[in-house]
C-alpha cells in the first residue's frame, strides 16, 4: 500500500511538473479547442437562422432605443475608465484624472474590438508614456484594472446565480441547482479577496515573480462599486436590444457567461462568441433571428462607435500630449 502511495505521489509530481513545463502550450491548445467550439455552434446555428427577418428586425430598430442605448454604453465606458483612477491614486501618479479616464477610454474600445494585447496592453503602455508613465507603473496599473473588472465580475454573478433569481431556460445545459453552486463558487473568491483586505495584516503576497500590495479599505468598496455599475451598464445596453420576452436578470446573466466565453476563446470582440452564446442559451425561448439582430445593434452601439470615436480621441491625444512627455517621480 505505501509502495502504491508513493508511486501515486511521484506520478502526480511527475504530471504537475509536465504541466508546469508546458502551461503556455496547454493554454493555447485549451483556447483552439475553445474556439472550435464556439465555431462549430456558431455555424450549426447560423444555417438555422431566417436572416432576411434578421436585417428586417434590425432597420425597424427605433432610432430612440439606439440613443438610448449608445448613451447607456457611453456611461459604462465611463465607468470602466475609472478603475484607472485607482491606479492612479495607489501609485500616487502625477498625471491628471481627466488624461488618465481618456487613456482608459480609448483603450477599452480598442480593447473590445480588437483583443487586449492590442488594446489593453499595448495602446494603454502608448498612451501612459505619452503622460511620463513608467513602463512598471504602466502594468500595475493594468492589473489594478483588470482585477477590479473581474472582481465585480465574481460579485454580481455570484450574486445573481446563487440568489436563485435566475430561471434557466429549458435549453440550458445547466439547471438551476448547479447555476446556484458556481454562483456560491464565485462570491467565495470575493469573501476571500474581502476577508484579506479588510483583516489581513499581512498587505504584500508575491505569486512566483508577481508582487502586489493589498489596497486600503476604502478603495475595496470603490472597486467593487464601480465594477457594479459597469457590468450593469453593460447588461442595460444589450438589453435595449432583446425581445420583450426576455427579463432583464435572463439578459444580464447570459451576457455574464458570453464575457467568459469570450476572454477564454482571445477572439478580438468576441466575434461571433456572444453571438454563439445568446443563440445556444436563448433561443429555446425566443426567435433566433431576433436575439442575432439585437445582438448586432448592440455591436454597433458598444462596439464600433466607441471605436469610430476613439480614433480622432486617439490622434488628439498624441497631438496635444505630444511635448509634455516628462518622466513621472
Amino acid at each position: 500500500m505505501q509502495m502504491a502511495l508513493n508511486w501515486g505521489k511521484q506520478s502526480w509530481g511527475s504530471i504537475k511538473q509536465w504541466m508546469g513545463d508546458h502551461s503556455n502550450g496547454l493554454k493555447k491548445a485549451l483556447g483552439i479547442i475553445f474556439f472550435c467550439a464556439i465555431a462549430y455552434l456558431l455555424v450549426s446555428h447560423a444555417k438555422e437562422i431566417e436572416w432576411a427577418k434578421v436585417f428586417e428586425v434590425m432597420r425597424e430598430t427605433d432610432i430612440r432605443t439606439l440613443l438610448t442605448g449608445f448613451i447607456i454604453g457611453f456611461l459604462c465606458y465611463t465607468a470602466y475608465a475609472a478603475y484607472d483612477l485607482f491606479g492612479r491614486h495607489l501609485l500616487k501618479l502625477h498625471t491628471s484624472a481627466v488624461s488618465t479616464m481618456l487613456a482608459a477610454w480609448i483603450s477599452y474600445a480598442c480593447n473590445l474590438n480588437l483583443g487586449a494585447v492590442i488594446g489593453s496592453v499595448a495602446l494603454r503602455y502608448r498612451l501612459y508614456s505619452r503622460l511620463g508613465v513608467s513602463s512598471g507603473d504602466v502594468t500595475k496599473i493594468i492589473g489594478i484594472s483588470v482585477t477590479s473588472n473581474w472582481l465585480g465580475y465574481c460579485l454580481l454573478a455570484g450574486g445573481l446565480f446563487a440568489s436563485g433569481s435566475v430561471e434557466p431556460p429549458g435549453s440550458w445545459a445547466i439547471g438551476k441547482t448547479a447555476l446556484q453552486i458556481i454562483g456560491a463558487s464565485l462570491l467565495l473568491v470575493v469573501g476571500t479577496y474581502l476577508y484579506l483586505c479588510f483583516f489581513s495584516k499581512k498587505r504584500e503576497y508575491q505569486i512566483k515573480s508577481k508582487s502586489f500590495t493589498l489596497p486600503p479599505t476604502k478603495i475595496v468598496l470603490l472597486q467593487f462599486g464601480v465594477a457594479c455599475v459597469h457590468w450593469t451598464l453593460m447588461a442595460a445596453t444589450i438589453y435595449q436590444f432583446m425581445p420583450e420576452e426576455l427579463s432583464f436578470p435572463t439578459v444580464y446573466a447570459v451576457l455574464l457567461v458570453s464575457c467568459v466565453a469570450g476572454a477564454v476563446s482571445h477572439v478580438p470582440g468576441g466575434l461571433g462568441v456572444l453571438e454563439a452564446v445568446f443563440v445556444a442559451l436563448l433561443a429555446g425561448d425566443v426567435p433566433k433571428y431576433q436575439l442575432i439582430a439585437g445582438v448586432f445593434a448592440y455591436r454597433c452601439v458598444f462596439y464600433l462607435a466607441p471605436l469610430i470615436i476613439s480614433l480622432p480621441l486617439y490622434l488628439a491625444f498624441e497631438s496635444f500630449y505630444k511635448v509634455r512627455k516628462q518622466p513621472n517621480s
